[in-house]
């Protein structure tokens, strides 16, 4: 989900929100301090829990103007910094797959930030998200620190 050569700029862009994940298994939801709308949704992992250079997530889930799940049909894949696909499937739409037990990882070897820009088909009303890290004990390389982008708008490259 990333062209040969292709690397995402933020630098001119201003996170709609910042913030810690908590630590362990499980679903951590998060809400904004107010809605934000947009087609394009990228989440920037500053770190893990984990203190090593790649991270994984299993799961993610928007949430509305009404804090319900925003349905995942529609969704693709427009961006993702590093995708583990030589020891398994563990490309980007893995965030959006139905399946717990999937899930997107980098690559060791590859230094934070790690990036991952969902296009959601159309403007969408977003009031926070939902996130499940790696199922095995301990939430394996999860997110501890993150900005999320939103824009109408496709990203700098």
């Amino acid at each position: 989900h990333r062209l040969e050569g292709q690397k995402l700029d933020l630098s001119g862009e201003t996170p709609v929100h910042t913030g810690t994940l908590e630590k362990g298994n499980g679903w951590k939801k998060v809400t904004f301090a107010k809605p934000v709308s947009g087609r394009y949704f990228c989440i920037e992992a500053l770190n893990s829990h984990w203190n090593r250079e790649y991270c994984c997530i299993a799961e993610l889930y928007l949430l509305d103007a009404d804090g319900k799940r925003i349905s995942r049909e529609p969704w693709s894949v427009a961006y993702a910094d590093d995708e583990d696909v030589t020891s398994g499937n563990k490309n980007g739409d893995k965030v959006f797959d139905l399946q717990e037990s999937t899930y997107w990882s980098t690559n060791q070897g590859v230094q934070f930030p790690h990036s991952i820009i969902i296009d959601l088909n159309q403007d969408q009303t977003i009031s926070g998200f939902e996130i499940l890290p790696r199922m095995e004990s301990g939430a394996p390389e999860s997110i501890k620190d993150y900005r999320i982008y939103v824009k109408s708008k496709e990203f700098k490259m």
